[in-house]
């Protein structure tokens, strides 16, 4: 996907700015982002999660810690999986022990919300339900984003594409919870954002036509669980619990309501990740 050139250009940059992160910059004509996975420490609270990860509810548990090369091998990996199932993806430019280099994707959901919202409130929304139905059609797919969020997203001959694998929770608990995990990721993002007072039904409604029945019970259960955990948060003014903390609890309220109170008898996802056999409350 080089020329010799350009191949010299990307390496003198991977030189050049090793103590980035991400970066973009154009070779061969193209954009394309760099991403290092070797200059930054993994937070104190990461690593609290990761050691305590074992004894928490499933759905809490953190993505497998590694390395540089695994996390960039995942990273591959995750993109190849969506490619292969249909969804747009970045291309891989460049990988090697440390770095990878991907394609340009153009403009991210984020900023195509921010720049609707003020003038065409009902694209904004509808746009919103566009993300939790091609998060759905990925569940179904057997997939799991692992954070997706309307900045990790992208249009493309009007469809949504994906980016930034950087979590696997799939790799920790069974796929429904981890998808059940992927979908109450979006509608923290999508239950805030919403303008219109519809649009956060429309947006599951969108979700559960997509995808397989059996992430219901699973989201069933993470979000009674956080809807019960946020409880005392409800008694704390907006001003000490902040814009986020109280959205997040209104969103998982909605989704608690819509949902239900409680997962079936039946259901096979338990909280500590072991399957429940049949017929067995």
């Amino acid at each position: 996907m080089l020329s010799a050139d350009g191949l010299a250009t990307l390496l003198r940059l991977i030189v050049a700015q090793a103590s980035l992160r991400v970066s973009r910059a154009s070779v061969d004509s193209r954009l394309v982002w760099i991403k290092r996975y070797d200059v930054e420490r993994m937070p104190l609270a990461k690593r609290l999660h990761s050691l305590v990860s074992p004894l928490l509810p499933v759905f809490l548990r953190s993505s497998p810690t590694t390395g540089s090369a695994e996390a960039i091998a995942r990273e591959m990996r995750k993109l190849a999986s969506f490619r292969a199932a249909g969804f747009a993806v970045p291309d891989v430019v460049f990988s090697n022990q440390s770095v990878l280099v991907l394609s340009d994707v153009g403009e991210v959901v984020q900023k195509t919300l921010m720049d609707s919202l003020p003038t065409d409130p009902a694209r904004h929304d509808d746009l919103l339900i566009d993300l939790a139905r091609a998060l759905g059609e990925a569940h179904r797919a057997g997939l799991c984003h692992g954070r997706p969020h309307p900045r990790d997203m992208f249009l493309r001959d009007g469809r949504i594409g994906f980016l930034d694998f950087e979590e696997e929770p799939e790799a920790v608990m069974p796929l429904p919870m981890a998808q059940a995990r992927d979908a109450w990721l979006l509608f923290l993002q999508i239950s805030p954002r919403a303008a219109l007072p519809e649009t956060q039904a429309r947006a599951l409604a969108a979700y559960r036509a997509a995808a397989p029945l059996e992430i219901i019970p699973a989201l069933r259960t993470l979000t009674t669980f956080f809807a019960r955990a946020m409880a005392p948060l409800r008694l704390v003014p907006n001003g000490l619990i902040g814009k986020d903390g109280r959205r997040a609890i209104d969103a998982t309220d909605f989704l608690s309501r819509a949902l239900g109170k409680a997962p079936p008898s039946n259901s096979k996802v338990s909280m500590t990740g072991r399957e429940r056999p049949r017929g067995q409350s």
